[in-house]
């Protein structure tokens, strides 16, 4: 059951329409569309294997639908390669944080610039304004006082802090976030939080898959609720996580 619900009136930045993705047959997504506006925090979230992860993937070029498209503001990128994707503007940060372990907070930050036409002297000596945006990045995701520290040394959560500036490196049209809460200590859960919702009003858009329920209350504009690889309900989060169907898919009540 679908719910229509009006919602800010700001352009699309990405657009699913009828997305379909097949296995050996099997259907991971059946139909799913939804769309995200600029400057919006978006949730996605669905029981497990609802196809979240299988969207994500879609849309960043890892597979290639079966039907349906992803635009891209006005650009048709559907199955397009997951490099080109990223140059004309999504980013994405992985449940498991990926960070270069040996590098600095820095260096990976300066690893996750445009390296198209470069080389390695160019990529870890960057111009100002590169190094600018580079620290204000650090600095609002809390990381300044561990800027020289090797990124594996640093702990789960401020390795998805970590993450998150890095993927804004080179000024996205939209940020993917999986599960950036996942495996992360309390204490650091509100610094995330925090630092999503900061960023958000710097003008950042965040699509974010995440199975914590409070977590979605608290950053969603809007949210997109998939079960069985297809839209389950939609809405603002007080209307979508509140309803009977999505209670039904969880918790089977």
């Amino acid at each position: 059951m679908m719910t229509e619900t009006k919602r800010v009136n700001s352009k699309s930045v990405l657009e699913i329409d009828s997305l379909r993705k097949e296995f050996t047959g099997v259907a991971a997504l059946d139909g799913v569309s939804l769309e995200i506006k600029n400057k919006e925090i978006v949730g996605i979230i669905g029981p497990n294997g609802a196809g979240k992860s299988t969207l994500f993937n879609c849309v960043m070029g890892v597979y290639e639908p079966t039907d349906g498209e992803v635009h891209l503001g006005e650009t048709d990128i559907t199955g397009e390669f997951t490099s080109r994707i990223v140059r004309r503007g999504i980013s994405r940060a992985f449940q498991q944080a990926r960070v270069f372990p040996g590098l600095t907070v820095r260096e990976n930050m300066l690893a996750n610039q445009d390296h198209e036409d470069e080389n390695v002297v160019r990529t870890l000596f960057s111009n100002a304004e590169m190094t600018d945006r580079m620290n204000d990045l650090i600095r609002q995701v809390g990381l300044w006082d561990l800027r020289d520290r090797k990124a594996g040394e640093l702990s789960t959560g401020q390795k998805k802090l970590l993450t998150i500036a890095a993927a804004l490196m080179q000024d996205p049209e939209i940020v993917m976030l999986d599960e950036p809460t996942a495996g992360v200590n309390p204490n650091l859960i509100d610094d995330i939080i925090n630092t999503i919702v900061d960023l958000n009003h710097d003008g950042a858009t965040f699509c974010i898959i995440e199975h914590d329920m409070d977590v979605i209350h608290t950053l969603s504009d809007y949210v997109y609720v998939l079960n069985n690889g297809t839209n389950l309900t939609e809405g603002p989060p007080e209307v979508a996580l509140d309803n009977p169907d999505v209670l039904e898919a969880y918790f089977g009540e």
